[in-house]
C-alpha cells in the first residue's frame, strides 16, 4: 500500500480510545501554551503589522482573531492566530527538527473548528478536537523527520513547510471527508508548502519567520476549504510519486519507517518541549545558563570583560553567524548575542523585557560588545558551554544541556504571565476559566468556547 493510502487510513481509523493518557496530557499541555504564546503575542510588532493589513482587507466574517475578537475570512484569521504564536517564539514545539508544528496545528484545529459551525452547523467535540491535534502534530513531525537532513534542521526546509499537509489530514478527518476528498486536500496542501531557511535566518528574517508560521497554516486552512468546494487535485501520491514531496524538497531520501513505523501505536514524539525564556528554541539554554552563571557568581556589568559562549554548529549558523545588532524586537528573537544581553542587564527573561527600548539600552549594549559566540562541533544541538572572564583575571564556567524540564505548575504560571502581555487584558477569572476548560477539554461539547 502507497505511504498516501496509509496516511488516509489512518487517519480515518485513529479514535480517542487509540490515544494512550499520557498523549491526551500532552495535547492539552500543547494547546494551553500554543494558547499562551498567542494571547503574548498579541501585542508583539509582527501581530499589530499583520492585524493592521488583515483589518485593511477586510472581507466576511467568518474566523475569530484570538485576543482582539475580530471576525475575518477564517483563513486570514487562521493566518493571524498562527502568527501571533510566534510573536516572541515562546509556544511549545516539538523535539528532532519538528519544532514549530504545533503553531500550526493548534490555530488550524480552531480554526477548522469554526469552519464545522460555520458550513455544517456542526460543533467539533473535545475529544474530536484532541484527535485532530494528534493526528496533526503525528502527521506534521513524521513528514519533516522522514526526509533527514535535507528537510530537518539544517535542510533548508522550515518545520511549517510540511504543516499545509498535516492540516489537511487533521482537518479531513475533522470535517469527515470521504477518501476522495481528503486526497485532494492533501494534494492542494501539497501544492502550497512554503517556508525556508534562506527567507529568515539572518539579520532582518525576524518577521518573516514569524509571518511564514501563519501562511503554512493559512494554506492548510485554504486546501480544505477548496477540497470541500469540489476543486480536486491530481490523484498521483504526492508523497511517492514522481513529483513527491521528497524528491521536491529534499535529495529524494526518505525513511518509510519513520513515516508509518508504529501508526497509531507509539505517540511519545510528541511530547512537548516547554519553553522557559521567548526566543528561539536554540537558545534555551544559551539564556538558562548565562543568567545562572552570572547570578551564581553576583556579577556586575562593568566588571565583565568578556563572554565567551560556545554552541553547537548548527545552532551558530541559525543564531550568531553574520548577525550584528538587531533592528526590531522580532530579529533579538534569534539574535544569540543579543538576547543573553538582554537576559544578563535585566537579570531575567520574559516577554516584558523584549520592548523596544532595550534596542538602544546603554547597559544591553555594553554587554552585547563583550559577547561573542562560537561554534564547537563537540556539543550537541541546543548545547552550550559558557565561561564569563572579569577585568581582574576571574574565569567562571558553565555547561548547560539542551533541555530545561518544566512542571506541570510552572507551565501553568507561564499561561498566566504571557495572560499580563495580552493587546487586550484578560481578567483572573477568565484566565483561570480558559485553564479549566483546556484541562477538561474532553468534556467539551463545542471547543469554539474555548477561544480567547
Amino acid at each position: 500500500m502507497s505511504i498516501m493510502n496509509n496516511l488516509i487510513n489512518y487517519a480515518n481509523e485513529l479514535t480517542f480510545k487509540d490515544l494512550p493518557g499520557y498523549v491526551i496530557e500532552y495535547i492539552k499541555i500543547h494547546i494551553l501554551d500554543t494558547l499562551g504564546a498567542i494571547i503574548a503575542g498579541s501585542s508583539a510588532e509582527v501581530s499589530k503589522k499583520l492585524l493592521n493589513l488583515i483589518i485593511k482587507w477586510g472581507g466576511r466574517k467568518e474566523g475569530t482573531i484570538f485576543v482582539y475578537r475580530l471576525k475575518v475570512p477564517l483563513p486570514n484569521a487562521a493566518w493571524m492566530n498562527s502568527t501571533m504564536s510566534r510573536g516572541f517564539d515562546f509556544e511549545s514545539i516539538l523535539g528532532d527538527g519538528a519544532t514549530h508544528i504545533p503553531a500550526c496545528i493548534i490555530p488550524a484545529a480552531f480554526a477548522i473548528a469554526e469552519y464545522s459551525m460555520i458550513t455544517r452547523n456542526t460543533p467539533i467535540s473535545g475529544k474530536d478536537f484532541i484527535i485532530g491535534i494528534a493526528l496533526g502534530l503525528d502527521l506534521g513531525y513524521r513528514l519533516r523527520v522522514a526526509g533527514g537532513e535535507a528537510t530537518a534542521m539544517g535542510g533548508g526546509w522550515l518545520a511549517e513547510t510540511f504543516s499545509p499537509i498535516a492540516i489537511a489530514a487533521m482537518g479531513a478527518k475533522m470535517l469527515n471527508f470521504d477518501d476522495e476528498k481528503s486526497r485532494n486536500a492533501i494534494g492542494i496542501a501539497y501544492n502550497q508548502c512554503c517556508g525556508t531557511y534562506g527567507a529568515t535566518v539572518g539579520n532582518g528574517g525576524g518577521l518573516m519567520a514569524q509571518l511564514s508560521q501563519g501562511l503554512g497554516t493559512k494554506a492548510g486552512i485554504i486546501s480544505l476549504i477548496l477540497a470541500d468546494e469540489g476543486f480536486t487535485a491530481s490523484k498521483d501520491d504526492v508523497i511517492e510519486g514522481k513529483w513527491g514531496l521528497y524528491k521536491m524538497y529534499g535529495n529524494g531520501y526518505y525513511n518509510r519507517d519513520i513515516l508509518l513505523g508504529n501508526l497509531g501505536k507509539s505517540f511519545d514524539h510528541l511530547r512537548p518541549i516547554i519553553k522557559k525564556y521567548p526566543g528561539c528554541g536554540g537558545l534555551q539554554s544559551v539564556i538558562h545558563t548565562a543568567l545562572n552563571l552570572y547570578k551564581e557568581h553576583n556579577l556586575k556589568i562593568h566588571e565583565i570583560s568578556r563572554i565567551k559562549i560556545y554552541v553547537n554548529k548548527l545552532n551558530y549558523l541559525q543564531l550568531a553567524h553574520r548577525r550584528s545588532k538587531p533592528s526590531t524586537t522580532s530579529d533579538i528573537l534569534w539574535n544569540g548575542r543579543f538576547i543573553v544581553a538582554v537576559a544578563l542587564a535585566r537579570k531575567q527573561l520574559f516577554v516584558g523585557e523584549l520592548d523596544k527600548c532595550c534596542l538602544e539600552d546603554p547597559e544591553i549594549l555594553e554587554i552585547y560588545s563583550k559577547i561573542e559566540i562560537e561554534p564547537d562541533e563537540s556539543l550537541e544541538i541546543g548545547g552550550v558551554e559558557i565561561e564569563i572572564k572579569t577585568k581582574d583575571g576571574r574565569r567562571y564556567f558553565q555547561k548547560g544541556s539542551p533541555l530545561i524540564p518544566m512542571s506541570l505548575n510552572e507551565v501553568v504560571n507561564k499561561f498566566k504571565r504571557c495572560c499580563l502581555y495580552a493587546a487586550k487584558p484578560y481578567s483572573e477569572r477568565e484566565v483561570n476559566a480558559l485553564i479549566d476548560a483546556v484541562f477538561s477539554i474532553e468534556k467539551q461539547s463545542d471547543v469554539t468556547i474555548m477561544i480567547p
